[in-house]
């Protein structure tokens, strides 16, 4: 890979990124017992995904990456070490699926592991929105990342928790200090058409209430927000919370269960296109929701990138 033209790498140990029994957790309640079965049945109808490779020559000769089975909803990944063109070992094994709703990113940073097997992306989706995602191709693609580059990605994710979000749900804000941030905020953007001046945050400390009004306790509403908030944690950034409108949904089969896609806002601005990802899980008490409705859950999020 060319230093000078690839994103920013930031490279922690592998044991930071956290264990993928976690994830594997959310298809099987054996995930020792289940999950080696299930990645043999996968290399009965294999698939290996090119990414952003143009032939065979592109690709990185240290690891294949496996997928499987072909044509499944779920697909079984597993990254491994190839020595002399022959497999030796698994380096690492997640679940993915795909999703069909595509949107621009730039790639602001890599957050990769030793062994170069897996990473989390910075995902720079414009207009200062932010999302980190886990690459599910990162094995194939990672010597191929160009800084300042738009890319076409997918985002989509598996449900840890979901539940709905009450109608008119509020929260009453009447600490004065709070009620002054909020009322010179939304007063000094009105009088700016929307857009933050420069010195926004001295304007907001001149402000001064001009009635009663606005010494008032503030109303907000959460029923209607869409939110999301990236995991703290370095190399686990993936793992989100977020509050989203169901916009779609669908059913299908893995393994003698039933699983359960939502579709979800991840990002919606105002005058701006909805940013849609599509969420999985196959927990019988998340399955009833309804187009329409607003929920929020943590969800492990994932990328990929052809």
């Amino acid at each position: 890979m060319n230093n000078q033209n690839c994103p920013e790498i930031i490279k922690i140990h592998d044991d930071s990124f956290g264990s993928h029994v976690e994830h594997w957790s959310l298809l099987t309640d054996e995930p020792t017992t289940e999950v080696p079965k299930w990645l043999g049945q996968a290399l009965d109808a294999p698939v290996m995904p090119m990414g952003l490779c143009h032939s065979e020559t592109d690709m990185d000769e240290s690891s294949w990456l496996i997928q499987g089975p072909k044509g499944s909803p779920i697909l079984l990944s597993q990254v491994i070490a190839v020595e002399d063109n022959k497999p030796k070992s698994v380096k690492t094994a997640f679940p993915c699926f795909n999703s069909p709703f595509k949107t621009e990113a730039k790639i602001d940073r890599i957050i990769s592991c030793e062994s170069n097997t897996q990473a989390v992306l910075c995902l720079n989706l414009g207009n200062n929105t932010t999302v980190y995602a886990f690459d599910s191709l990162y094995s194939v693609n990672h010597a191929h990342y160009k800084k300042d580059h738009t890319y076409s990605v997918r985002l989509y994710g598996w449900a840890y928790h979901l539940e709905r979000v009450s109608d008119h749900e509020q929260l009453v804000v009447d600490d004065p200090a709070s009620i002054k941030h909020h009322r010179a905020l939304n007063a000094i953007l009105a009088e700016n058409n929307g857009i933050a001046p420069t010195n926004l945050q001295e304007q907001i400390d001149a402000w001064e209430p001009q009635c009663d009004d606005d010494k008032a306790p503030v109303t907000v509403d959460f029923s209607k927000m869409v939110a999301y908030l990236y995991g703290e944690k370095i190399g686990q950034e993936d793992e989100a919370w977020c509050q989203s409108k169901i916009v779609g949904k669908s059913t299908f089969e893995f393994k003698d269960h039933t699983y359960t896609f939502y579709d979800i806002t991840l990002f919606a601005e105002e005058d701006q296109p909805a940013i849609l990802a599509r969420i999985a899980t196959k927990e019988d008490q998340f399955k009833d929701f309804q187009i329409g409705q607003y929920i929020r859950g943590n969800i492990w999020l994932q990328t990929n990138i052809f």
